[in-house]
């Protein structure tokens, strides 16, 4: 029997937020990649690190105007450990704003090239982790910032090392 796996498309950006448009952005594809890897970790920060069984991974769609790329949820349900419907619900709800997931509203503008995704996007993350970081006491506030900090955390050491080390700061 052939092993099933099935997707959702979560969309490419927060639902409440401005987004990039085929034929209007300025360098459209690189926003749009950068929108999309975003949100990607903004879903992460909110509904944390996928269980085994479930990929998030950048989808390009063919479109009559253009390729254009949303977040795309693959799931096996041969590896659902009973986790698999929550941490779906959670992402297909997503996030209205940027900041419900603790980043500040990027600024695409300042992407020209391709290359500069990669750290865009670390950059992106490690502020979110600046933002969301506990007091000098260990607290959070507000305490929603907690499972937000600690997903981002395990989910993007490369950005928690940079968010740390360059301004001095602790977990």
């Amino acid at each position: 029997m052939a092993k099933t796996i099935w997707t959702v498309d979560l969309g490419g950006a927060p639902t409440n937020e401005d987004c990039a448009q085929i034929g209007h952005t300025p360098n459209f594809a690189i926003v749009n990649t950068a929108e999309a890897m975003l949100y990607r970790a903004a879903l992460i920060a909110v509904a944390g690190p996928p269980p085994a069984g479930i990929t998030l991974r950048i989808k390009a769609n063919a479109h009559d105007f253009g390729t254009y790329r949303t977040v795309e949820a693959s799931i096996d349900n041969d590896q659902d450990d009973g986790s698999h419907a929550s941490y779906l619900e959670t992402l297909e709800i997503g996030i209205a704003f940027w900041h419900q997931a603790g980043f500040a509203p990027p600024e695409f503008g300042k992407l020209t090239a391709s290359d500069q995704l990669a750290g865009f996007v670390v950059e992106a993350v490690a502020s979110a982790l600046r933002i969301t970081r506990p007091s000098s006491t260990g607290a959070f506030f507000p305490a929603s910032s907690g499972p937000l900090h600690r997903n981002l955390t395990a989910a993007f050491p490369e950005a928690a090392q940079r968010a740390f080390s360059e301004g001095g700061l602790t977990c």
